[in-house]
C-alpha cells in the first residue's frame, strides 16, 4: 500500500515533478555526467598538480598557514561567519516574510550542493524552490525574489572593480588596461540601468524593448532551426516580478547586496594579509580588484564554484598587484598562493557539512511545512494576484494626459504567473545570486 502524500510538500523540482512555473531539471544521459566529471577532475589535477607547482611550493604554503597567529584566526573566524549569514540577509529582503533561520538553511542547502558538484546550481536552484514551497511561499514570490537578488548582485558584481580601480588610481598608478575596464564597467552599468529604469517606469517603453528582444531572439533561434520562446512574455514577467519587490525595498535591497559583496571581499582581504602580506606589498585596493575580477571566472561551468581556472586568475592578479607596487622587488608566490587557498579553504568547505546538516533539518523536521496553495507566504498584491505579464497594469493604462493606451495582446502565461509554464533565468548564475566563490 502507497503511504499518501504529504499535502505540503511541493513535488520534486529535480526530478521534474513541480508546479508550473517553477525550476525543473532535466536528467542528463550518464555518459554526458561522466563527460563533465571527468573534464572537471582534469582541470583540478592540472590546476593543483602541476601549474602551481611550477610557481609555488607546497609545503611553504603550509608553513605560511601554520605561522598564523591565534588573533588572526579569531578574526578570519568572525569575518567567515559574517560571509555565511550575509546572503540570507538579501534573501530576507527580497522574499517577504521569510525569516533568517529559513533562508540560512536554505542558502546553505543549495550552496553545498553548487560546491561540491559541477553545474550544481541548476540541482540547488531546483531543491531551493522545494524548500520554499514546503514553508508556505507561492512560486511567483520566489521567482520574483530571487529575480530581484540577482539584478542587484550582478550591478554590485560589476561596480566592484570600478571603484577598485578608482581606488588605486587616487593611491597608486592605475595600469592602462585598468582604465578599459572602468570605462566599460561604467558604461554597462549604466546603459543596464537605464533599460531595467525604463522596463519599470513606462508600459509602453517595456512593451517596445519586449518587441525587439523578441524579434532577436526569434531570429537567433532561427538560424538554428529551433521554436523561438516567448520572449516579450517573459520580459513583461520579469517587470512585474522586479516591480513586485522593490516598490518598498529597493534601499534595503541594495544595501544588503552590498553588504554580501563586502563580507565576500573582506574575507578574502583578511585571507591574504593573514599569511604575512603587508599592504605595502599589495595595497587594499589591488586585494579588491583581483577578488571582484576574479570573481567573473566562476561563471565558467567547469568545476565546482571555479575551482582551479578562479584561483589561478586571483594568484595572477595578485602577482601583478605586488610587481606594479613593487617594482624589481622579488614576489613571493608561496605567500599569495597560501592566502588564495585559505580563501577557498574558508569560503568552500564550510558551506558542505553545513549544507547537509541544513538539508537533513529541512528532510526530517515537519513542524515549518505548511501548504503553500493555502499559507500563500510571500505573496504580493502585483505578484500573485495582480495582472499577468501581457496585461497592462491600471496606473500604466492612462498616459501623463489621462488618456488610455492602446493595449497589446497578452503573451502566453501559466496559471502561476509565469510566462507559458517556463522558468526565469536567474542572473548571476550558478546559485543564487552568487554563487557565492
Amino acid at each position: 500500500m502507497t503511504e499518501p502524500r504529504d499535502p505540503t510538500a511541493p513535488g520534486d523540482p529535480i526530478a521534474g515533478d513541480a508546479p508550473a512555473g517553477i525550476p525543473t531539471r532535466h536528467r542528463q544521459p550518464w555518459w554526458r555526467q561522466a563527460i563533465s566529471i571527468g573534464i572537471t577532475v582534469l582541470v583540478l589535477v592540472l590546476v593543483f598538480g602541476f601549474v602551481i607547482p611550477q610557481f609555488s611550493d607546497y609545503r611553504a604554503i603550509v608553513d605560511y598557514l601554520a605561522d598564523i597567529d591565534s588573533f588572526a584566526w579569531v578574526i578570519l573566524a568572525g569575518v567567515s561567519l559574517a560571509f555565511l549569514l550575509a546572503y540570507p540577509v538579501v534573501l530576507t529582503t527580497v522574499i517577504r516574510t521569510l525569516r533568517l533561520r529559513e533562508a540560512f538553511v536554505n542558502h546553505m542547502t543549495g550552496t553545498a550542493i553548487t560546491n561540491t558538484l559541477p553545474s550544481g546550481g541548476a540541482i540547488a536552484l531546483g531543491l531551493n524552490y522545494a524548500m520554499y514551497l514546503s514553508w508556505g511561499f507561492t512560486p511567483p514570490s520566489v521567482t520574483a525574489g530571487l529575480l530581484a537578488a540577482g539584478v542587484w548582485d550582478w550591478y554590485v558584481r560589476i561596480a566592484l572593480p570600478v571603484l577598485a580601480v578608482v581606488a588605486i588610481a587616487v593611491f597608486a598608478e592605475a595600469l592602462p588596461w585598468m582604465w578599459f575596464v572602468t570605462i566599460g564597467g561604467t558604461a554597462w552599468v549604466a546603459f543596464s540601468v537605464w533599460i531595467v529604469a525604463m522596463l519599470l517606469r513606462s508600459q509602453p517603453a517595456a512593451e517596445t524593448i519586449a518587441r525587439w528582444l523578441d524579434r532577436v531572439v526569434a531570429r537567433v533561434t532561427g538560424w538554428f532551426h529551433r521554436e523561438p520562446p516567448d520572449t516579450f512574455g517573459g520580459v513583461m514577467q520579469f517587470r512585474s516580478d522586479l516591480r513586485s519587490v522593490i516598490a518598498n525595498r529597493a534601499w534595503p535591497l541594495t544595501a544588503a547586496t552590498v553588504g554580501n559583496h563586502v563580507a565576500m571581499a573582506s574575507l578574502y582581504t583578511a585571507s591574504v594579509y593573514a599569511v604575512g602580506i603587508s599592504p605595502s606589498e599589495i595595497p587594499v585596493p589591488w586585494v579588491v580588484l583581483s577578488f571582484a575580477l576574479g570573481r567573473f571566472l566562476v561563471m565558467i561551468p567547469i568545476s565546482p564554484g571555479g575551482l582551479g581556472l578562479v584561483d589561478l586568475g586571483w594568484i595572477g592578479l595578485l602577482t601583478l598587484g605586488w610587481q606594479t607596487t613593487n617594482p624589481g622587488v622579488p614576489v613571493d608566490t608561496d605567500a599569495i598562493a597560501a592566502g588564495v587557498l585559505l580563501f577557498r579553504a574558508l569560503s568552500l568547505f564550510p558551506p558542505i557539512p553545513i549544507g547537509m546538516a541544513s538539508w537533513l533539518f529541512w528532510r526530517f523536521d515537519r513542524s515549518w511545512r505548511q501548504p503553500w496553495q493555502e499559507v500563500r507566504r510571500g505573496a504580493t498584491s502585483e505578484a500573485s494576484e495582480g495582472p499577468t505579464a501581457g496585461e497592462l497594469e491600471p496606473d500604466d493604462r492612462m498616459d501623463g494626459h489621462g488618456e488610455e493606451e492602446p493595449q497589446t495582446p497578452p503573451g502566453s502565461h501559466g496559471d502561476d504567473g509565469a510566462p507559458g509554464g517556463e522558468v526565469h533565468t536567474l542572473p548571476n548564475g550558478d546559485h543564487s545570486g552568487d554563487e557565492r566563490p
